[in-house]
């Protein structure tokens, strides 16, 4: 076992963070580039469904332990340790919870599966969550996988 061995009762609820203007055209802080230039050609196309956007929204417990640090550098673990989600869209019955992969393959089903996991174990409200994945290329079997489990996978 690890140096940080415990078992997880109950997820921490997710931090949204502040939202974004859906007109922003500024990058992220921790997107990549190539997420970056995804997300921009998506923005194009389908954002207006969207009433708010949350970039980096956290997920999950931390990874690393904050017994016994003080206030300041708890927030800095925790924020440094958590599952991120790249973008949250919400609209006005569901929230989307949004994997931006370059080039997907299977890992960002289990990505988008886990957030999900993770946001409905205590979500901020009753609305739906639905995983979604946006790339600008998907592997043939992560198009098949995605279609049986009823994920939106998104082309750009």
């Amino acid at each position: 076992m690890g140096t940080y061995d415990r078992t997880l009762e109950k997820p921490m609820k997710p931090s949204l963070g502040e939202p974004y203007p859906l007109d922003w055209e500024g990058r992220p802080a921790q997107m990549s580039s190539e997420d970056y230039e995804i997300w921009v050609r998506f923005l194009g196309s389908e954002t207006g469904i969207y009433q708010r956007v949350f970039f980096s929204a956290l997920v999950g417990d931390p990874a690393m332990p904050t017994e016994g640090l003080d206030e300041g550098m708890a927030r800095v673990v925790e924020h440094a340790s958590r599952r991120r989600i790249d973008v949250v869209g919400e609209t006005e019955d569901s929230w989307h919870i949004i994997e931006l992969r370059n080039n997907a393959g299977p890992g960002a089903i289990g990505s988008v599966l886990t957030y999900k996991v993770l946001w409905e174990a205590d979500p901020p409200d009753e609305r739906k969550c639905t995983p979604i994945i946006i790339t600008n290329t998907a592997d043939i079997n992560l198009t098949y996988v995605c279609r049986k489990l009823e994920i939106p996978l998104i082309i750009v």
